[in-house]
């Protein structure tokens, strides 16, 4: 049995929610993640076309808090702040993800929610918003099911279905509900993997692994061509059938990369996928690039840093112009000196985000 079939058979005891007095809480700190292999191309519902696999960030996160009572008219009702403001776009974005998932937790029909939502990182910064924001928001819709009915007491069973709801609203949140290293999409070598849900994986060696992300970025603007148009352009693409297997035999090789600490392989992977993602771009029809003159500066630095230093570094890049630098966390003293001396003057303003591996959503108090 599926996922989706199992959790619309448990909708059926989780219709009639009891009346209650007063408003209940719940609230989750969900990160971002960076994906070392790529997500691009899917198929409905919010099925990926390739397996992916991210690590997940520690500083760059979404702050979500719903506040519910019990509401006798048909709802769900919804009141949704970002940063203290009232914005339209996003709460549609919410009304349309409930939409979408109402037959899974049906019991948001009678309920009002008033929805706040803080980022710890700014809008347009090379930060998956998406992926941390709508795992938040599974995360605080999966605690309320378990306040009503206590059904999602089990660790494993609560994450998973928070996993399969945030995938609904963005792909690659499915991911964020985890810490560490996460695969999502089925791969036959991996088991346990499922194109409905995100697994985390475990590697040997974790302290060879602990990884930084410098997040550079190289312009503000908001993308010209948006991830889900991106995605609807590989349904009729040259190359399609070729990326899908070339990132099917990159998630076993960049874990055989980790396991064996074969560096080279790692870097060769990651930022294969980088260049692969952007060259899908360029040969969609109609073609498009989200890569700046800035972008392709700082790609060039990175190589020439490796190559004279020897340390383990690599770029790698998310649907738009800005650079994520993957390094050990032991080398952070030196790629800070290489970013403040050669890379700097590609940042915008001279911004860029620094962050590293994180341990996965935290709930809030």
């Amino acid at each position: 049995m599926s996922l989706s079939e199992k959790y619309k058979q448990a909708a059926m005891s989780l219709q009639m929610v009891q009346p209650f007095e007063g408003s209940r809480h719940v609230g989750w700190k969900s990160p971002s993640n960076i994906a070392l292999v790529k997500y691009w191309g899917k198929r409905e519902p919010q099925i990926p076309q390739n397996p992916s696999m991210s690590f997940t960030l520690s500083n760059s996160f979404t702050e979500t808090s719903i506040e519910y009572s019990f509401y006798d008219k048909s709802g769900p009702k919804i009141h949704f702040t970002f940063e203290g403001k009232n914005e339209l776009a996003f709460k549609k974005r919410i009304e349309r993800f409930l939409e979408s998932i109402i037959e899974y937790v049906p019991f948001v029909k009678q309920l009002e929610l008033k929805i706040e939502s803080v980022n710890s990182f700014p809008h347009s910064s090379g930060i998956a918003s998406s992926a941390s924001g709508m795992s938040a928001m599974a995360l605080c819709l999966v605690s309320i099911e378990n306040q009503l009915f206590g059904t999602l007491r089990n660790k494993s069973e609560f994450f998973e279905k928070a996993s399969f709801l945030a995938r609904l609203g963005s792909g690659s949140a499915a991911r964020s509900v985890y810490g560490g290293f996460v695969v999502w999409g089925k791969h036959e070598r991996l088991a346990d993997t499922s194109d409905e849900v995100a697994v985390k994986v475990h590697v040997p060696g974790k302290d060879m692994w602990e990884l930084g992300d410098a997040i550079l970025i190289t312009s503000s603007e908001k993308k010209k061509v948006s991830s889900s148009a991106g995605h609807d352009l590989m349904d009729h693409h040259p190359y399609a059938e070729a990326r899908y297997e070339q990132a099917r035999e990159h998630v076993p090789y960049l874990l055989e990369a980790m396991e064996a600490n074969r560096d080279e392989l790692f870097i060769r992977v990651v930022e294969n996928e980088a260049l692969s993602l952007h060259a899908l771009m360029v040969n969609s029809n109609p073609g498009f690039s989200l890569m700046n003159n800035n972008t392709w500066s700082i790609l060039e630095k990175v190589c020439d840093f490796r190559k004279d230093t020897g340390i383990f570094i690599a770029f790698t890049l998310d649907a738009g112009p800005n650079v994520h630098l993957i390094y050990r966390k032991k080398d952070k003293v030196q790629i800070k000196k290489f970013i403040e001396e050669k890379i700097i003057q590609f940042c915008e303003n001279g911004y860029w985000i620094d962050d590293e591996m994180g341990g996965g959503p935290v709930e809030l108090n």
